[in-house]
């Protein structure tokens, strides 16, 4: 996660314009139902794994392909937050980001160039709204808090649109790290249950992402662990 954070604060100072996807295995589970979806991540400049699955599933790739920790969007916000000198950056989305941010103390509220926190409906024009108010306020970094399928497609708008910009899609991370939120202890993220923690505080709203979305991207993993090794018993 530090090495991730790094490139990051680096590309920042680079002036890079770079799309930086945390990767989870309900994203895995879309591309089973839209290949075109695949398509749209693979254009990000850094992916990182949000998910123990991900994690135990590129051992079986070998120890130079290995991952060595999960890097999530709720790791990566809490530590850019903390960060001694913030580079400015901007929220779209989220629910009440600004208590989230106030959490942190002045110098990240006073990071935070632009904060959107209405309805994002990805047309053209609210794209350049977002695009000329990242460019006016010299904005470096920007968390897109809206989840799915929608924050992805503007990372990827705002990559084109705005020079020089570091966007990332962090989903529900101002929501846990918010003054209402919690996480599930460290044993139950280091054995991969944090999802179970998070559906039995939400389960009306979670039930159906992870008991009927997540064993579809469970299965892509699994397939493509043992396609390998059953091509190299072949030969």
């Amino acid at each position: 996660m530090q090495q991730t954070l790094g490139d990051i604060l680096a590309r920042i100072g680079q002036k890079k314009t770079t799309w930086v996807l945390t990767l989870n295995t309900e994203m895995l589970a879309r591309f089973a139902r839209e290949p075109s979806y695949h398509d749209l991540l693979s254009q990000a400049d850094i992916i990182t794994a949000d998910g123990m699955p991900l994690v135990w599933a590129s051992r079986f790739k070998g120890p130079d392909r290995a991952i060595p920790e999960r890097t999530t969007g709720v790791d990566l916000v809490d530590a850019y937050l903390r960060l001694p000198n913030i580079p400015t950056y901007a929220v779209i989305g989220g629910v009440d980001p600004a208590a989230t941010l106030a959490k942190y103390g002045e110098s990240a509220v006073r990071a935070c160039q632009y904060l959107f926190d209405g309805r994002v409906d990805l047309s053209a024009g609210q794209v350049q709204q977002f695009a000329d108010a990242l460019l006016e306020k010299q904005v470096r970094m920007a968390f897109l808090a809206l989840g799915g399928k929608k924050q992805d497609q503007l990372a990827f708008l705002l990559k084109k649109a705005v020079p020089g910009l570091v966007v990332a899609g962090i989903g529900g991370t101002f929501e846990i790290l918010g003054p209402k939120g919690s996480r599930a202890p460290q044993w139950m993220q280091k054995a991969g249950l944090e999802w179970l923690f998070r559906l039995t505080r939400e389960p009306g709203r979670l039930w159906r992402r992870y008991l009927v979305y997540y064993p579809a991207g469970l299965g892509l993993l699994l397939r493509d662990c043992v396609k390998p090794r059953a091509q190299a018993s072949r030969h």
